[in-house]
């Protein structure tokens, strides 16, 4: 016979089993998978087990940091990069993206990897990230979504208020300042750490031998103004010419317009700038 203390503990696992087995069904419906939230490492595991979880690797996929993380995948439908995975992971650089697409056997046909933090070496960041990759808690994510990321409460809130105040993909009138399309001052090249220019090397020989195209892009980051030329090869300029790579600086496309991107905190676009930016891409990417 049960003893009382018993029966509430089954009792409690029941109704925690329910509320699960109702939570999972909701989640699934339209809309209600987050997209943002409320700090990095769910960002990234939301990124990161979406892309893992798919039945097969999208056409595209950008990877980078938090820059590009802002142009989701929704932001592409209807385009010529409709089909768009984004590995825009907050606080590492993009060879991170470049390691987690490679853990599944099939990969895009085109990378478009951003070059903001091309030349930055491993951080404590990205070693978290990279370790988070073989654990458990990742694989039973991949495997069952109600254990995703996308699916916790608080990320979908955050998410549907983040949407709604900075006006989702519905788009808003975008600035107009023609003294925005006059070149600021030369800038030097980005540094870059030891070690940092082999590796890319080493992704780009294993893409090139997977048939794989591979296109940089500079991102918007904060200019209000068009950019000035660099003193100098930068790294991307360095692996460009070494691989005959494509590149795409949507800086130039922004203020060549004369638009000016809006910001939400001096550097990440906001919505309806990530919207126009994630158009220009597309409308660059082809003949």
């Amino acid at each position: 016979m049960m003893r009382g203390g018993t029966r509430q503990a089954l009792g409690i696992l029941g109704v925690a089993a329910v509320l699960m087995a109702a939570w999972a069904w909701l989640a699934e419906r339209p809309g209600m998978a987050a997209e943002f939230a409320e700090y990095n490492e769910a960002a990234n595991r939301i990124r990161i087990e979406g892309y893992l979880a798919r039945g097969s690797a999208p056409s595209n996929v950008i990877v980078g940091s938090s820059l590009s993380g802002r142009l989701l995948a929704s932001y592409f439908k209807g385009t010529r990069l409709g089909d768009m995975g984004n590995l825009g992971l907050d606080g590492s650089g993009p060879w991170v993206g470049m390691e987690v697409l490679m853990r599944r056997k099939d990969l895009p046909e085109t990378i478009w990897v951003e070059t903001y933090l091309l030349g930055r070496g491993e951080t404590g960041n990205d070693r978290a990230l990279m370790d988070g990759l073989g654990s458990f808690g990742m694989r039973l994510a991949v495997w069952c979504p109600v254990f995703r990321a996308s699916r916790r409460p608080s990320s979908v809130v955050y998410s549907a208020l983040k949407v709604r105040r900075e006006g989702g993909v519905k788009g808003e009138t975008l600035t107009t300042n023609e003294a925005s399309m006059a070149m600021g001052e030369p800038v030097e090249a980005a540094p870059v750490d030891a070690g940092v220019e082999e590796r890319w090397r080493g992704i780009l020989r294993e893409m090139a031998r997977r048939n794989v195209r591979v296109v940089f892009v500079d991102m918007p980051s904060g200019e209000t103004r068009r950019p000035g030329p660099r003193r100098g090869h930068d790294l991307a300029d360095r692996l460009q010419l070494e691989f005959k790579l494509g590149r795409v600086d949507l800086r130039e496309a922004w203020f060549r317009r004369g638009w000016v991107p809006r910001y939400t905190d001096g550097r990440h676009l906001d919505g309806a700038s990530a919207v126009a930016t994630a158009s220009m891409l597309a409308e660059m990417s082809g003949p």
